[in-house]
């Protein structure tokens, strides 16, 4: 089965985390598997998306270790892949590292009371910069501790602070995710989708948030057969021949 599910229901785009057995721990797999559903909602006549995970253990448990995943940016929503349309979050469980930095990149998000959002870098010394642009999207000092200790943090505390949109019981999270959706989804979507864009526009957008999609530029630029012509061209001193490819 694909780490990765994509379902299209009634404008809705359902995608789904598919390690139960690993803890939704996100490998290469997942990364890429995300950075292709991200790409193909945004292109899709899908109105919304909802953002969750197979079984009832957790969102996602962080990088699988066994798998250590590379360019894990491109897998977050809002990131890689400009998108208007709005990304909800279904919280199942325990949220760690890349899987809480998910949910904070999330439009919205709902959460299981049981949930716990975890960020350990500052414990372990690893940290990718992605999380730091957190200040828009809940609040600075409660975010800050949240992240500087490293300690867990309850879904009604991550709802006190603006991580989150909304508690609900124990299995609850995908359905009232789906019917938030849905109510998205039935009004107009020029308008959503502008209204999107422009609460996005006035958020301050950090030095990580830019340098990724920059990237994205360069690196297909760097890895490009007109690089490729233009050094073979120079080699041979004739003028090059470019395609833009």
């Amino acid at each position: 089965m694909s780490d990765i599910t994509y379902e299209s229901v009634g404008g809705i785009a359902r995608i789904t985390i598919n390690r139960p057995e690993a803890r939704n721990s996100i490998n290469n797999a997942v990364v890429q598997g995300l950075h292709q559903a991200w790409l193909r909602f945004a292109q899709s006549d899908d109105r919304v998306a909802v953002l969750g995970a197979a079984g009832d253990q957790a969102f996602s448990a962080g990088a699988d270790l066994k798998d250590l995943p590379r360019d894990v940016w491109t897998a977050m929503p809002n990131l890689s892949v400009p998108c208007n349309k709005p990304i909800i979050g279904a919280v199942n469980g325990f949220a760690v590292g890349a899987g809480a930095t998910m949910i904070m990149l999330a439009d919205m998000a709902v959460a299981e009371e049981q949930a716990q959002f975890i960020y350990p870098e500052a414990k372990i010394g690893a940290f990718a910069g992605i999380m730091a642009g957190f200040p828009p999207r809940m609040q600075y000092k409660a975010g800050l501790e949240w992240l500087m200790t490293g300690d867990p943090m309850t879904a009604q505390r991550a709802y006190e602070i603006g991580l989150v949109n909304r508690v609900v019981p124990k299995g609850q999270a995908m359905t009232v995710a789906l019917e938030l959706a849905a109510k998205i989804a039935n009004n107009a979507p020029l308008v959503v989708q502008a209204m999107k864009s422009i609460a996005a526009g006035t958020l301050p957008v950090s030095p990580t948030a830019q340098h990724y999609p920059q990237r994205v530029m360069l690196d297909r630029i760097a890895s490009s057969e007109d690089i490729k012509e233009g050094v073979a061209s120079f080699k041979e001193k004739r003028p090059p021949k470019f395609t833009g490819r």
